[in-house]
Parts: C-alpha cells; structure tokens; sequence
C-alpha cells in the first residue's frame, strides 16, 4: 500500500467514477483501474462495487477511506 493508493481511493470516493478520478489525478483510467485492483488485491477486501458507469464504496471501502483520511 502507498500514499499514492490512499489518495486514489479518496479521489474516486469523491468523484464516484474512475474516469473523473484519473482526470483530476492526472493518470490514465486502465492506470488507475489497475491500482484500484492490486490496492484490493493486497487487502483482500473489495473496496468499491461498481453501480451503472459509476462506483460507490463498499461497508470495508468506508472503513478503509476513514483509515485513508488519517
């Protein structure tokens, strides 16, 4: 986990889609996408479910953005 991931999930918690994230990050969605994935993949928690064109966060997403804010 990196300070960049925990910014990542904060951004696409705010924006509420990976394209707007990527945009305001300054990165390539399939980038952040990939980021997203291996951050999920090192925590063994789905962080985000994705809802139509957009993702909202799941009951550990919450608690790992409260963490993130930290």
């Amino acid at each position: 986990m990196t300070l960049q991931q925990l910014r990542y999930v904060a951004m696409v918690a705010e924006k509420g889609t990976m394209t707007e994230a990527a945009t305001e990050l300054y990165i390539s969605q399939p980038s952040l996408s990939r980021s997203m994935a291996s951050l999920e993949n090192e925590l063994g928690v789905t962080l985000f479910e994705k809802e139509g064109r957009g993702v909202t966060l799941t009951k550990a997403g919450k608690m790992f953005l409260e963490y993130a804010d930290r």
